[in-house]
Parts: C-alpha cells; structure tokens; sequence
C-alpha cells in the first residue's frame, strides 16, 4: 500500500525566504541607485566645474616660465605664494583702492536693484489696476534687450545730466556723471528680471494675509515692509547674491564710464597687466584668484537660500 509523503515546509520556507528579498539588500540596492544615478554624475560635473577654479590657482603659484613650460604639470615646487603679497604693492593696479572701488560699486547697486525691483514687483503682483498687464510685459520685452545695445545711450544720459560735472541746466558744456560713482552706480539700479523673479515669488504670498493685515490697520506701505519682504527673504537673497555677482564681474560698464585711477574696479586693474610689452600671466592669475575668492565665499555660506529662492521664485 502506497504512502504520502509529507509536504516538506522547511525546503518551502527557504524557497519563499530566497524570493523575498532582505532589508539588507533592499537598502544596498537603494544606496547603488542613489550613488550611480545621481551621486557619481554630481561629483563628476562638479570636479569638471571646480578645475578651472584650481588650475588658475595653480598658475598663480608658478611664474611666467613655468606656467608654458611643457608638457604643463599641476603644480611646480617651490610654491609662489608671495605674489599673493607683491600683487598688493604693485604699481601696475592699485589693488586696494579697485577692490574698494568694486565692493562699494556691487553692494550699492545690489541693495538699490533689490530694493527697486521688490516694489515694482509687488506692486505688479498684488495690485490691479488698469495696464497692469501691459507694463509688465513691457518689463519682460527689456530682458530681451541685450546690455551691449544699451551702452551708447546709456553712455549719452550720464553725460547729459544736468547740473552735474559743469553742465549747464540743458545738460550740455560738460562731462556729467561720468567717471564718478553715480555714472557707475545708478544706470545698473533697475533690472527687468529682477522684478520679473520677485515677481513670480510675490504671487505665491496667500492674500489671506494681505487682508488680515489691513483689516488690522496696516497701510499699504506698512503691508510691503513688515509682511511682504519678510515672507521673501529667500527670494530676496537669491537675487541679491546674482545681482552682486554680476556687479562685481561686471568689466564693460566700468570700461567705458571709468577713466581714472580712482574710479577703476577690480576688473579693469587687472587688464592693467596685459600691455604692448605682453602679459604677466602669473600676477593677472593672481589677481583673479583673489578676485574670485569672495564669490565662492558667498555662494557657499549663502547657498541654502539660493536653492529656496529660485524653488519659490520659478514654482508659481
């Protein structure tokens, strides 16, 4: 007589146990995805970013043989950090007064451009009226104007200013506002995609708000100060950070409203290193490092509200 065998659970057990994956592998699966699709391409974008920063770094550290010599080598021993000191006392660019020059010239421009553009913005965010619309794509036809084309009357405005470097009433007779702070400074001061940015942030502020506020007494200007600007702070420093950046990058303006020694910024001393008799390729690099380091410094202390400011300004 024939028997039946009993079912085997333990060899069904270990057939289950093989096709249910463990925590374990589930995690080391989760860690090869995050690692080969997204943090192996960032590190490798972000060294190819980086090397050219490093590179002029170490040109600045070699001299004007070294830096042609071939084949090229990173780095050259001894190390050349004295032109870090001896760009300083150079008589070829005034160093110090152009890095003054510069930082008065960005940060004077950045606060008024932010300051300017958040009231136009919510102005053109929160309010309607009539032509609303039609000013604001006014505002957008001028991102579309390139800066170079903007440089000869902008030029021809400064000069003509009236009252101003011996014009008469009328504008003319004398030089205007060039070569001064005011020439360098003011024309820069409204932007169309800074109003543009601030304005996308502006929309997302819940109207909720607004109303309680002037249910509770506040003036309009009061709703702008106190609730408005606090609420976009993020926005605000995006913009002030790419603002000041710019600024302080900016050559072409300075070129041609800038004309003596103590008007000149960063940028233009260092092409004071590039003549007719060549260029010092070791004290321009040197310069332009120095000149870089306090961007890199400020996208990386300020680099959190970057993110949360271009998140909100583009989500709406």
């Amino acid at each position: 007589m024939s028997t039946i065998d009993p079912p085997d659970f333990d060899r069904r057990d270990r057939f289950a146990d093989a096709r249910v994956p463990t925590v374990r592998s589930v995690k080391l699966r989760r860690w090869m995805n995050n690692a080969l699709g997204f943090y192996l391409p960032a590190t490798i974008i972000a060294l190819v970013m980086a090397f050219p920063l490093f590179w002029m770094l170490s040109l600045a550290l070699k001299t004007n043989s070294q830096i042609f010599s071939y084949p090229p080598r990173l780095l050259e021993t001894p190390l050349r950090w004295e032109h870090f000191v001896e760009i300083w006392s150079d008589p070829r660019m005034n160093i110090g007064i152009q890095t003054w020059n510069t930082l008065v010239y960005a940060t004077v421009r950045t606060f008024m451009q932010v300051l300017l553009s958040a009231m136009a913005a919510f102005v053109l965010a929160r309010y309607h009226f009539r032509g609303r619309n039609m000013i604001f794509y006014l505002v957008l036809a001028t991102v579309m104007i390139p800066h170079e084309v903007m440089l000869v009357p902008l030029y021809l405005m400064v000069k003509a200013v009236p009252l101003a470097g011996g014009n008469d009433i009328w504008g003319t007779g004398g030089s205007g506002w060039l070569d001064t702070k005011a020439g360098l400074i003011l024309p820069g001061i409204l932007s169309g995609y800074s109003i543009f940015f601030l304005r996308q942030f502006f929309l997302t502020i819940p109207r909720e708000v607004e109303e309680a506020a002037r249910i509770d007494g506040c003036s309009e200007f009061a709703i702008f100060w106190r609730i408005a600007i606090p609420m976009s702070l993020p926005a605000l420093t995006a913009l002030g950070i790419f603002s000041f950046q710019f600024a302080w990058s900016d050559y072409t303006w300075p070129l041609v409203i800038s004309t003596s020694e103590e008007s000149r910024t960063l940028q233009l001393g260092l092409a004071m290193f590039s003549s007719h008799d060549g260029t010092d390729w070791a004290m321009l690099l040197t310069g332009a490092a120095i000149s870089t380091l306090p961007l890199i410094a400020l996208f990386v202390l300020l680099q959190r509200f970057i993110v949360t400011g271009i998140n909100f300004g583009v989500g709406k």
